[in-house]
């Protein structure tokens, strides 16, 4: 595939919620004499890159540089979350990760026994930027953003991606005819108007809309509603089992894309990969319709493996390959 080949000298910047994943992985074989709950005998460990930095990794397995924006606490957190950010492909002298003392880093932890989550433990607290926090971002951006082929919006709703620094952002990337992908949080889905496209699933568009999206009828309505509400000239709706639709509003079109997955093991960070590879794939040369079959087929991978993980650039086309696309 030709895009392929253009992947490792295509640009992304980043701008979200960054978080760290921390894995506690063992087996459990008897219950607590203190309370009714599992022991975990804890065999391994690992800390990795969450939220909008598994957008980072995903980008990276395929060879994508990335420019990362976000914000982290001035704690030991930070410090891993530099160090993980180092060993991804991005342009360290082009990030900003703004040091906040309001904050501290978002750290999820995650017990996992039998291949089973056990429970989730979550520190954080979440405070929009600041005005002063914001003007740096944008500042940051704005020097990139000529750089860069496309941007992508990560938004976990923690805080760094306020009213104003997405409608701003969006607005500089539009100016310079910019690729501009969004992960959406719910309290902000009218907000990202004249992005280039929106992936959310089925639930948040729903719940946006104000009523369930089962049907093939119901979602073709409402990714074209949105997509008229944002001006935006498509909208990618995910839907778990049933794959994937993606309204193409030049063609005032719905195509229904079906699930490739073998296997749904763990659905953790899917919808990181789709947007991702999506992006990635737009800004290296593919049309709306093939990217997103393609990040179809690269959500078919990671759903089949433990946790928020990746797919490789070998492994999507060995999956696109097995599918008989783009042979």
């Amino acid at each position: 595939m030709e895009a392929a080949s253009k992947l490792k000298t295509t640009k992304i910047i980043v701008i979200g919620d960054l978080i760290l994943d921390e894995y506690l992985i063992g087996e459990v074989n008897r219950i607590s004499p203190e309370a009714p709950v599992p022991v975990v005998w804890v065999r391994n460990e690992k800390t990795t890159l969450g939220g909008a930095g598994n957008v980072v990794k995903n980008l990276s397995r395929l060879g994508v540089q990335s420019f990362v924006l976000g914000r982290a606490g001035n704690d030991s957190a930070a410090k891993t979350l530099d160090d993980l950010l180092s060993t991804e492909n991005t342009v360290s002298s082009k990030n900003t990760i703004i040091r906040s003392e309001k904050v501290p880093t978002i750290l999820k932890t995650r017990v996992i026994a039998g291949h089973q989550q056990v429970c989730r433990i979550d520190r954080e607290e979440t405070f929009p930027l600041s005005d002063a926090e914001e003007k740096q971002l944008l500042e940051s951006f704005s020097k990139i953003i000529q750089e860069a082929d496309a941007v992508v919006l990560s938004d976990y709703d923690k805080g760094t991606l306020t009213a104003s620094l997405i409608r701003k952002s969006i607005d500089i990337a539009v100016q310079h005819k910019k690729i501009v992908t969004v992960d959406p949080q719910v309290s902000h889905f009218f907000q990202y108007e004249k992005a280039t496209v929106m992936t959310p699933n089925h639930h948040e568009a729903g719940k946006a809309l104000g009523k369930k999206l089962e049907t093939n009828a119901e979602v073709e309505e409402a990714a074209k509603k949105i997509a008229e509400n944002l001006d935006s000239p498509s909208m990618m709706i995910t839907r778990g089992e049933k794959g994937m639709s993606l309204y193409i509003s030049s063609e005032s079109k719905t195509y229904h894309i079906p699930t490739v997955a073998k296997e749904v093991f763990d659905v953790t960070g899917a919808g990181d990969t789709v947007i991702s590879v999506y992006t990635s794939f737009l800004a290296a040369g593919l049309g709306e319709l093939e990217a997103a079959i393609v990040s179809n087929a690269a959500a078919g991978v990671v759903v089949g493996k433990l946790g928020a993980e990746t797919v490789s650039l070998e492994e999507l086309l060995e999956a696109l390959e097995k599918r008989g696309s783009f042979q």
